[in-house]
């Protein structure tokens, strides 16, 4: 029998990275992101939550955004969806996108 390997997400506010992180993503195609994730249609972005942030320069995962990703790992979680009408989450920063 095939055993499944599930994996959570949570669904949070965009309000919990920066403007400065939020035009990076909408203006970079996603296989040019240091980290894996893609765009979620017009309302936000959809991640996986990295446990390490082990690039230089290009290659570094925003500070803001990975501390959503060691927030999201910390509870147990192994995907992020950013989206426009989520809640914002207690423990996290908020910024005015």
């Amino acid at each position: 029998m095939s055993t499944f390997d599930v994996k959570r997400f949570i669904v949070i506010s965009i309000d919990h990275i920066t403007e400065k992180t939020a035009v990076f993503l909408n203006k970079t195609p996603a296989a040019d992101w240091p980290c894996l994730g893609g765009p979620y249609g017009e309302y936000g972005w959809f991640f996986y939550a990295h446990d390490e942030n082990a690039g230089v320069g290009k290659d570094r995962i925003p500070d803001d955004l990975f501390a959503v990703m060691t927030w999201a790992r910390e509870a147990g979680f192994d995907h992020i969806l950013l989206d426009c009408d989520a809640e914002e989450m207690d423990g996290l920063p908020i910024f005015d996108s």
